[in-house]
């Protein structure tokens, strides 16, 4: 079992490499949508086709899960093929956020290659927590390729009491 680093957001204002991170991924998304438009002939009317294919073909979004007990989230992602340094995860007051790549390409030693299925991509992934949680215990672990996420409750969410008035 590894330990993966979480960085703690109080303010995703200040945190420029997050935000880097999503410009860059947004930008890399929006080359590949035009590089479809244009090889469909750059017809227009399929722009949001192209660019959910686009999203596709460069975004990974595993399949993961979230439990909620009495004190704390119980998250866990799908992340084979990735090594805990591989992967960012970034905890905000009210949600976690998920990066990684993967960056698989077998180099052709000897031989014809009939076909690869080795890709480069990006693991993306927002997760909104449904009440805050507390941001100094968050831990994160990788096993047999399942990221497995914990986050306590913030101490003023976990009773909220709506007055109800007369």
């Amino acid at each position: 079992m590894s330990t993966v680093a979480v960085q703690k957001v109080k303010k995703p204002e200040t945190a420029p490499s997050l935000f880097q991170s999503m410009d860059t991924l947004f930008e890399d998304v929006r080359k590949r949508a035009f590089e479809l438009f244009q090889r469909r002939g750059a017809l227009d009317g399929w722009d949001l086709d192209d660019w959910i294919r686009a999203e596709r073909d460069l975004v990974w979004a595993p399949e993961s899960e979230l439990v909620e007990t009495d004190k704390e989230f119980q998250m866990k992602i799908a992340v084979p093929a990735l090594e805990a340094k591989d992967i960012q995860i970034s905890a905000l007051p009210d949600a976690i956020i998920v990066r990684g790549e993967i960056s698989r390409k077998e180099e052709k030693k000897e031989g014809k290659v009939h076909f690869s299925e080795f890709s480069e991509r990006k693991l993306f992934r927002r997760f909104e927590m449904p009440v805050g949680i507390d941001l100094e215990q968050v831990k994160a672990t990788l096993e047999n390729g399942v990221l497995q996420i914990t986050a306590a409750k913030a101490p003023t969410s976990q009773e909220k009491r709506v007055p109800i008035a007369a």
